[in-house]
């Protein structure tokens, strides 16, 4: 029996008589009255008392109680999958170097879930190397990353190149300066190095690294450090977030940035909540890379 003989029975049933039920699904009432005979010659008896249509048989009463169930989860089974098509319901996994996860995701999500609030989202800020991983083995969707290297079976689709930038005490003598900083203004008794600082090329930074008496690994704590007057720090523009005692101060070197990359898996369409999310990504890190140029 198809679905659609249970709609045509289920109008009827509904409706009372053989006209009002084809006015609502749009048939005439021979092929109503037609349709209604197959499904009584399949299942082997009357569905309806008489020829009036008014009342149900008691196969017939069973028969409506099953064919509403039936067509409710076939009508939501088929909203859903809808929903899924076009993005508006699904789940999107997203693994992000910190600084990407709480500068470039907050506005993207955001976004989406203003045009779609039955997506679903995982995220996890872990390190360029664990979002690789994450993403080569199916754990996220995409992940946003610096690699040094290609990755066998990941595409890497670059998504922003982040300017370094000193960061220094709002007292600090530098922060009074009136252009770019240059290497020379860096003295190396007061340098905090930090893992990110292998990103920039130039034989000046690994002085500085070589030379400083301290090195900090994680962002949060470096920039703790230099709040409280330890000393200065290069840092990605995107790592260092609004702060009244703390200045970003643009570099001279222009060259000196960290590039962040979309990475996905080779070969594979992502679903399309993850491609929405991608997309809105995408823009935020657009309107992030044209103030970089122009801040």
């Amino acid at each position: 029996m198809k679905l659609e003989q249970l709609r045509v029975f289920v109008a009827v049933a509904q409706a009372g008589e053989l006209a009002d039920a084809g006015q609502r699904i749009g048939r005439t009432p021979a092929a109503v009255s037609m349709t209604l005979k197959q499904v009584e010659s399949e299942l082997g008896g009357a569905l309806f008392e008489g020829e009036r249509k008014g009342r149900l048989t008691p196969l017939g009463a069973y028969v409506l109680t099953q064919a509403l169930r039936a067509l409710a989860e076939y009508d939501n089974a088929l909203l859903n999958v809808r929903h899924y098509a076009r993005g508006t319901q699904g789940l999107a996994r997203i693994a992000a170097v910190p600084s990407a996860a709480t500068r470039l995701a907050p506005p993207a999500i955001q976004a989406l879930r203003a045009l779609r609030p039955g997506v679903r989202i995982d995220i996890r800020d872990i390190d360029s190397t664990a979002v690789a991983e994450a993403v080569a083995e199916g754990v996220v969707d995409f992940g946003i990353a610096t690699l040094t290297e290609a990755v066998p079976g990941l595409c890497a689709e670059r998504l922003l190149e982040d300017p370094f930038v000193l960061v220094c005490p709002a007292t600090h003598r530098l922060a009074a300066l009136n252009r770019p900083v240059l290497w020379s203004d860096l003295d190396a008794s007061e340098f905090i190095a930090n893992g990110l600082c292998a990103r920039i090329d130039a034989g000046e930074v690994l002085e500085l690294v070589a030379s400083s008496p301290l090195t900090v690994r994680n962002t949060t704590s470096l920039l703790a450090f230099i709040e409280q007057g330890f000393g200065v720090s290069l840092l990605p523009a995107l790592a260092v977030g609004a702060s009244s005692s703390l200045r970003s101060l643009p570099l001279a070197e222009r060259e000196a940035t960290r590039k962040l990359d979309v990475l996905t898996r080779q070969g594979e369409t992502l679903n399309p909540a993850a491609n929405a999310l991608l997309d809105e990504v995408r823009r935020v890190a657009g309107e992030l890379g044209g103030l970089f140029r122009h801040g």
